[in-house]
């Protein structure tokens, strides 16, 4: 008879004896084979002690008998994370005193196949018809919290093809049965399989039980049970979305496919637990799409950020995905959608999309879709999906009055970046960094988590979108907002704006368009003998032109004078149904003309003499929508202003001293 025993002491030096541990004795077998089970022992090291020593006792020996042992080793046992289950009950290594047959079944442990250890749990049908096994205790109430999500695991291996449901029951203080979540699985004769339900805590909850229920077609059938747990669900930090939507842990109802492609639960690959969802093409689509079955409530105004991994086999062409943001109002009407592309290459291998979106003011849901563009006739799974709020995020709202757009960001510190960058994209695909107050905005020191910009260069009912890039070196975290369109004023009337100091900007009535010139470069030379010239060429010149306008009053005549004394460059903004593409241009040669030879009559008469010019450099000074308010938010008091301001002037452009 071999037993082993662990002595728990207080110093390394043996010190006090704590207690001591001993295991059930094991009766060798006698012959030249290796005995199993071995003898083990499992317990909790008692208070007081840090330190343990192992010894093994042989009894019953005769003179001269010879006992080998090998591979001695004492730590902690092999559990599921987390698991609110002691050991010894989820894994019988012991003894089945954590369990009780409550229902048509007998339980004993066997040592004949095991997931962990050397036994499992045997359940024993009594009849036909549906058993059950219950852990003995419930899970302690400290660890119980009403409301929290909550997970209950096996692995089943069944000695016939049968139906079994895991099930979480949830009891008062008084050890009532509050309710329960079950979870029904199909199991494999030979096969272990990992059986999973999840539920939330129900109001009234103090303790929580496993229940293994399984369906027996005759008496004797059996079910052998191991690493039995308990568990909060390892969400995702801060992750909105249930456990399964998540992992799809017990199937794939979190999910639905939308088009050209179907959506199964696997567990052929996974990043967490022991599934993934399977994304299976049909090809009837150009598109494989899929979506979050339930909507998740949001905050107005939040950022939130999807992540998820994404699997597949080599393709020969990289992966195209959207992560689209589609979110809803109190009604559940669609409001607004937020797309954000992601390239997978084609090698073989788990990848991590990841895109962001800022909840619209009436948004009160959202939905997230996965949309893999032009799929191979391949599997892809997914798994690991978390949508938690917070994240890199941009918007945008239009300044009619200044024929601008207010950019505001979010979450710049988001992945500890160092730097940020803001562009203007345009649907053709044109890029162009936004003016900010030192510059372009490629390349801004991140200093805080929130940012504005302002566009007073955007063109004029046209959509642009907002490309958003937190980075460091060629690591980077990028967000789009959604399109937003600037208006445009009446259908005769263009704008014209000094892209530095946006206050300077006025609404012209365009009388003629100008006659577009690009004059040649070029020298022409006769050559003696030669009948044809040698011409040498360089490029062409900007273009240049003439603008006729008109104004009405005097108020208009002074506003023009404002904007063009400064012979700054300009912007032309052009409606966009003219066809005239937007110009930054210097203005020469200025004639007012009276059209009428009445002193009283206001109207005049304009030439603007124009040169096509470079967007010119430099920083933004001041905004264009400066109110009073903006005045008394920003100032102390008036003192504050005349010591900041050199003018009124200043005062409304915000250029201080």
């Amino acid at each position: 008879m071999a037993s082993v025993r662990i002595n728990w002491h207080t110093a390394a030096s043996g010190g006090s004896i704590v207690s001591t541990s001993t295991g059930a004795g094991v009766t060798l077998t006698n012959d030249l084979t290796w005995n199993t089970p071995p003898p083990q022992v499992t317990a909790f090291a008692p208070a007081g002690a840090t330190y343990a020593t192992l010894t093994l006792t042989v009894t019953g020996l005769t003179a001269g008998a010879v006992v080998a042992a090998d591979v001695m080793t004492l730590g902690l046992p092999t559990v599921w994370p987390n698991n609110l289950l002691p050991y010894t009950t989820a894994s019988c290594e012991t003894s089945t005193a954590g369990w009780g047959a409550y229902q048509n079944a007998s339980i004993d442990r066997v040592s004949t196949d095991s997931w962990e250890g050397w036994y499992s749990l045997r359940i024993v049908a009594t009849a036909a018809g549906a058993a059950r096994v219950n852990t003995a205790s419930g899970v302690p109430a400290a660890d119980v919290t009403v409301g929290f999500e909550y997970a209950a695991v096996a692995m089943v291996l069944a000695g016939q093809d049968s139906s079994f449901i895991i099930e979480l029951r949830w009891y008062d203080d008084g050890g009532s049965l509050v309710s329960a979540t079950p979870a029904t699985w199909t199991v494999t004769a030979g096969s272990w399989i990992r059986v999973t339900a999840i539920g939330n805590a129900p109001t009234g909850a103090a303790t929580a039980r496993i229940a293994l229920r399984p369906t027996a077609t005759a008496a004797g059938q059996t079910w052998l049970c191991d690493q039995m747990g308990v568990f909060r669900t390892p969400r995702l930090p801060s992750s909105v979305l249930p456990y399964n939507t998540q992992g799809m842990e017990v199937d794939a109802s979190g999910w639905t496919a939308i088009s050209g492609c179907g959506v199964f639960r696997s567990t052929t690959v996974a990043v967490q637990g022991a599934a993934s969802l399977r994304i299976t093409p049909t090809g009837d689509e150009p598109d494989a799409m899929l979506q979050m079955t339930d909507a998740v409530p949001v905050l107005p105004g939040k950022a939130y950020r999807a992540a998820m991994w994404i699997y597949h086999i080599a393709t020969a062409k990289d992966v195209n995905v959207d992560i689209i943001f589609t979110w809803y109002d109190a009604f559940d009407g669609e409001i607004a959608r937020g797309t954000f592309r992601w390239v997978m290459d084609k090698g073989l291998g788990w990848y991590t999309p990841v895109g962001s979106d800022v909840a619209p003011d009436a948004a009160r849901s959202l939905r997230v879709s996965i949309r893999i563009l032009n799929p191979d006739s391949i599997n892809y799974y997914m798994d690991e999906v978390g949508l938690s709020r917070g994240g890199l995020g941009v918007t945008a709202v239009v300044i009619p009055s200044a024929y601008g757009a207010e950019i505001s960001m979010q979450g710049l510190t988001t992945g500890g970046h160092t730097h940020y960058g803001l562009w203007r994209m345009r649907e053709d695909g044109a890029i162009t960094p936004l003016r900010g107050p030192a510059g372009d905005t490629s390349a801004i020191p991140i200093t805080g988590d929130l940012a504005v910009a302002a566009d007073y260069e955007a063109p004029l009912g046209i959509p642009v979108r907002y490309l958003l890039r937190a980075f460091t070196g060629s690591t980077y975290l990028q967000a789009t907002s959604r399109p937003v369109e600037l208006p445009e004023p009446a259908s005769t009337d263009i704008v014209v704006k000094d892209p530095t100091e946006p206050v300077r900007q006025v609404t012209l009535t365009v009388a003629t368009l100008p006659d577009w010139t690009r004059a040649a470069r070029q020298g022409v030379h006769q050559i003696c003998g030669r009948e044809r010239p040698i011409v040498i060429t360089d490029v062409r010149t900007s273009r240049t032109g003439t603008l006729s306008v008109v104004s009405a009053s005097q108020a208009e005549i002074q506003q023009l004078w404002w904007v063009l004394e400064q012979g700054t460059t300009l912007l032309i903004q052009w409606p966009s149904t003219w066809g005239e593409a937007d110009a930054y241009v210097q203005v020469g040669d200025v004639t007012e003309a009276h059209i009428v030879q009445w002193a009283d009559y206001a109207d005049r008469a304009w030439t603007l003499a124009l040169t096509e010019v470079d967007r010119p450099v430099g920083g933004l000074s001041g905004s264009a929508a400066r109110t009073w308010d903006d005045v008394a938010t920003d100032s102390v008091d008036w003192l504050n202003v005349l010591t900041r301001y050199a003018s009124w002037m200043n005062v409304y452009s915000d250029k201080e001293r």
